[in-house]
């Protein structure tokens, strides 16, 4: 492939497409006349989406090596061009925002919808992160693109007079003419392009509460899912035929979440619950009757606990954190023995495995980072990994076609869900169906796809501690009608700080303490920014965002609004905290290993040898966590030097609970008693004591965090839950 192909990059924002080899914009496939110049700044803010690009930059892009240049005039001029292709405007930006004297920001979602494929086969041997950086929510390589020699030219004497020309002229456009409708014709008999016009969508279920994790009968005719009329209650599993409103209970023990899967002889559904005191993989018959339990199981994220039958009914792949990390299993139902599968990659999760119809191949996830993962196809019984592709974002579950061809998935990039299909050459299309879709399923015979469609709003509620019955005092302080989390206050108590989808990516914002005021600080577009850490000055957060195409450590001053890119040699960092000097940050690299990074950027240090990815500093001391027998212990070493400590008296935690810490101790939620609690660790006394109890579990991963003062506590709970089963029809 030539150079000029393997640069060849075409990046999509609304309806507008830049082909940043040819310094092309195309608007609904139609080319616009942009300058050079202008398409320079274009492609440069495009490379930085969500971030500053100062006006030296761009001098230093338009005019390298020439001095004596109305610097401004000219930016100013090329600027304007490039808005007015845009049809944007300085008072009212939608692609281009002006920041006074500093520079520019690009502020539309931005896609690469084109690269080269030998730049993405050649790092498919690790869960790479997309090539651009970019915002955009998933990246996509095209397919391999062969350059044809040009025709021979013919001369012709000018003797021969012009008749002779009009001959050649007149068979030229003939045989190209021919040639021309041949391509088309063979095109569209070949063409492979998804069509997707027949597909029907309709209401499966419309039950009250929550319905989720559908599975197909073999014959296709029955749906199989889990359903729960009030979230306090649990999930059971449920049945009922397609064309009929009569469903049956399968089972009679509420869990937090059960995912499920028809065996391919009809005969029996798998599933997996995880529930407090019953988490495991179970049998039952597909017309009811005793459940039987296969393997012990712990999970801590709902959509990596998929399980897959083989196409014999023999065995079972399933997901689970058992045996000290995250590992998928395949289990033989002769004799209940579970195998690890081990593909060789390094992920922080692997999970989500699928059998593909033929039984040749397994598809999993293998997750980097927060909201960073990669779809992969493993041959069986044995062969490397293939990455068919890298997405950010957060999974919400996949299913193999009925053919075999392509994977199914859910991605929500801060959208609330949408579904896409890759297939194994890596060409990815988004379904024109799925808003705000999940757990995909899809039938072996005919033609049906079913997903979950649902909504779901999570709150932060505040507590006051020092009332009697602190239990007594919760109120709704920071919502809206998506996804606000991971809150956190400032050193003196006035601001909080937090994560929300609310702009329709996740961004960071900044309220009062009174929830008044609201603030936007961040602009990326997606796909993923938040757990956001105040520096103790009062002025600097720290955050994770995907905006450089994989995970790294922002710092921003919520005055100037202004976020820049901490430089270290390790790479996919994310849930920073900062030291209480403000002169480190810690953070996680995604697989496991905690880091000390210097503030201003440098080289980062492990500070465990132990798997850790979380972390709060305070007095002098850092305090993380680690996996003990599937649970999370916390660890506590000296910031100075020395060995870890383990702390007497504090009980292991769930993986999906919250915990922070103060000076005094460490606050935590136990979701698994019930009714749920939030807890105190206290360091001098080293004894647990309950604060209170919750009307409803916190969310998971939400985040905790305490005022200075040690009055208020803020925490995240889900509200207004609502899900149903969508059946798609003509699906192929």
């Amino acid at each position: 492939m030539s150079s000029s192909a393997s640069k060849n990059v075409i990046v999509s924002f609304g309806p507008f497409e830049a082909n940043l080899a040819t310094q092309e914009l195309q608007k609904f496939g139609t080319r616009l006349r942009l300058p050079n110049q202008s398409f320079q700044v274009l492609a440069l803010l495009l490379e930085h989406p969500g971030q500053l690009v100062t006006r030296d930059e761009l001098r230093r892009k338009l005019w390298p090596t020439i001095t004596f240049v109305e610097y401004d005039q000219g930016l100013n001029a090329a600027v304007n061009r490039l808005r007015d292709a845009l049809g944007d405007s300085a008072e009212k930006p939608r692609y281009i925002e002006t920041l006074p004297r500093r520079g520019y920001r690009f502020l539309a979602t931005v896609e690469v919808v084109s690269k080269d494929l030998e730049e993405d086969r050649a790092t498919s041997s690790n869960l790479p992160a997309p090539s651009l950086a970019t915002p955009g929510t998933i990246a996509t390589p095209p397919p391999a693109t062969e350059m044809l020699p040009a025709h021979p030219s013919t001369k012709v004497g000018f003797n021969e007079g012009r008749r002779t020309t009009f001959w050649i002229f007149s068979a030229v456009i003939l045989i190209s003419v021919v040639s021309f409708t041949g391509v088309v014709l063979w095109l569209r008999k070949n063409s492979k392009e998804p069509d997707f016009s027949s597909v029907r969508v309709y209401p499966f279920t419309s039950l009250p509460g929550q319905e989720i994790s559908p599975t197909f009968s073999p014959d296709g005719s029955q749906v199989a899912f889990a359903w729960s009329s009030n979230l306090e209650q649990g999930f059971d599993l449920y049945v009922k035929a397609i064309g009929s409103e009569r469903t049956i209970k399968l089972t009679d023990r509420p869990a937090h979440w059960i995912s499920a899967a028809w065996s391919p002889d009809g005969t029996e559904i798998a599933f997996a619950r995880w529930a407090p005191d019953a988490s495991g993989i179970f049998l039952i018959p597909a017309l009811g009757g005793p459940e039987r339990k296969l393997a012990d199981a712990d999970f801590w994220y709902e959509p990596f606990m998929q399980v897959s039958w083989s196409p014999d009914s023999k065995s079972l792949a399933f997901w689970s954190i058992r045996k000290g990390g995250s590992h998928i299993y395949v289990m033989s139902l002769d004799d209940l023995h579970s195998q690890v599968i081990d593909p060789g990659l390094r992920c922080w999760d692997i999970a989500s495995p699928a059998f593909s119809p033929d039984g040749k191949k397994l598809v999993f996830v293998c997750s980097s980072s927060v909201a960073v993962y990669g779809i992969y196809e493993l041959p069986l019984p044995a062969g490397p990994p293939q990455l068919l592709k890298s997405v950010m974002g957060y999974f919400r579950g996949l299913a193999w076609s009925a053919d075999g061809t392509r994977i199914v998935f859910s991605n929500d990039s801060g959208d609330a869900g949408s579904l896409w299909q890759v297939d194994h050459n890596s060409r990815l299309v988004k379904l024109p169906f799925g808003e705000e879709g999940s757990n995909p399923s899809i039938s072996s015979t005919g033609n049906r796809l079913a997903y979950v469609r649902g909504s779901k709003t999570v709150n932060i509620w505040r507590l006051d501690l020092n009332s009697r019955e602190p239990q007594n005092t919760a109120t709704k302080l920071i919502y809206s009608t998506r996804i606000q989390r991971v809150p956190q206050y400032s050193s003196d108590g006035k601001k909080i700080v937090f994560e929300s989808d609310r702009s329709g990516t996740h961004e960071i914002w900044l309220v009062d303490a009174d929830g008044s005021n609201l603030i936007q600080l961040t602009s990326f577009n997606g796909p993923q920014t938040g757990s956001p850490s105040w520096c103790s000055d009062g002025h600097r957060i720290a955050f994770d965002s995907r905006a450089s195409g994989s995970s790294a450590i922002y710092i921003e001053d919520a005055s100037e609004r202004l976020p820049r890119q901490l430089k270290t040699n390790v790479s996919n960092l994310a849930l920073p905290t900062w030291s209480e000097d403000c002169q480190w940050l810690f953070a996680s690299d995604g697989h496991e290993n905690l880091y000390r990074i210097p503030a201003q950027g440098g080289q980062a240090t492990r500070i465990s040898n132990k798997g850790s990815w979380f972390s709060v500093v305070k007095s002098g001391r850092v305090l993380f966590n680690i996996n003990e027998n599937n649970k999370i212990a916390i660890r506590s070493q000296s910031l100075t030097g020395g060995g870890e400590e383990s702390l007497k008296g504090m009980p292991l935690l769930n993986a999906a609970e919250s915990w922070t810490a103060t000076n005094r101790g460490i606050y935590f939620t136990s979701s698994s008693s019930t009714p749920a609690t939030i807890n105190f660790y206290d360091f001098a006394k080293r004894i647990v004591r309950r604060l209170c109890t919750l009307p409803q579990s916190p969310t998971q991963g939400g985040g905790l965090s305490v005022s200075p003062d040690g009055r208020w506590l803020l925490y995240t709970q889900s509200h207004d839950s609502q899900s149903d089963i969508m059946l798609a029809t003509h699906f192929r």
